[in-house]
């Protein structure tokens, strides 16, 4: 099997770089038709594609930006200020509906193993990055790589102006749905601490000090239901005082979203947006005190 995917990887990595004979730098950065970004269902690739889409915007006021995105992270496009291109799919990354028109200049901030596919069925412009990857023609060197700062970094070399204070927005229709699972009855939330089972257990063992009320998101006493879509946990980790995890996805909503948070990272997971998690319980609720008397 892996000799089989790494024979179909070769091929696919063949047929993209035949893609590129046509670019003409830098006519084509500076002038492009359009441009977009593409995102895995992870996550992290996903805000750092939020990110990216605004900052082409800014860069490129009077062109369409496309947004391609797998259908688990596509309500995440509507944390922007206005809606993009939307290109979802399901499953087979090449395969977007509806398909990318042809000359899309695309950048990928975390480029994962779906660029590939996706690009060789698409076959945009270009692919630009900060990141090598066989999917990747134009590679940028940035000063780091944690983000937003990252994205920001591709454009600052590409000389392309971009508001780095911006930070996403949760749009009506998610918050309300997040309201409605929070506060079934009433709609109208009263601050709350979003924290998983695990994290809360600590704090209850440790009788640790908790100013607000904590909403689990999982766990058996969680009234939030699991099929809850990543738009919706977004908007309800926004809508949160503050949030302690020992989850990944929960970490990276918070930092992109600019909401303060404690994680508990014992397999060193929870990488590129930032700050320290903690390793251990003691280093946990330390932070975790940290953060109370700091305030929010």
């Amino acid at each position: 099997m892996k000799l089989i995917k790494k024979l179909f990887g070769r091929r696919r990595e063949s047929k993209v770089l035949s893609n590129w004979n046509n670019f003409r730098f830098p006519s084509d950065i500076l002038r492009p038709q359009s441009v977009g970004v593409f995102t895995s269902s992870d996550t992290s690739e996903a805000w750092s594609a939020v990110y990216m889409a605004k900052a082409l915007q800014d860069a490129y006021p009077d062109i369409p930006v496309h947004f391609a995105a797998h259908q688990d992270v596509n309500e995440l496009a509507g944390f922007l200020p206005w809606t993009p291109e939307m290109h979802i799919y399901s499953g087979d990354p090449g395969l977007v509906d509806p398909m990318l028109p042809e000359g899309v200049l695309l950048f990928c901030a975390q480029p994962g193993d779906e660029l590939l596919r996706f690009i060789e069925k698409t076959s945009p412009l270009a692919c630009i990055s900060s990141v090598k990857h066989p999917a990747v023609n134009i590679r940028i060197k940035t000063i780091t790589d944690v983000f937003p700062d990252n994205v920001h970094g591709i454009m600052s070399v590409l000389k392309m102006k971009v508001d780095t204070s911006w930070k996403p927005s949760v749009p009506r229709v998610l918050a309300d749905k997040a309201s409605a699972i929070l506060s079934p009855v009433s709609h109208r939330t009263l601050p709350y601490i979003l924290a998983t089972e695990a994290a809360s257990s600590i704090f209850e063992k440790k009788r640790a000090e908790v100013p607000l009320k904590i909403v689990t998101l999982d766990g058996k006493n969680s009234n939030i239901p699991p099929e809850t879509s990543e738009g919706i946990i977004a908007a309800m980790v926004a809508g949160a005082s503050a949030v302690a995890t020992t989850r990944r996805d929960l970490w990276v909503h918070a930092r992109a979203l600019g909401i303060p948070v404690i994680g508990l990272d014992r397999k060193k997971a929870f990488t590129g947006w930032g700050s320290e998690p903690a390793t251990g319980d003691t280093q946990f609720l330390e932070q975790w005190a940290t953060l109370i008397r700091r305030g929010w």
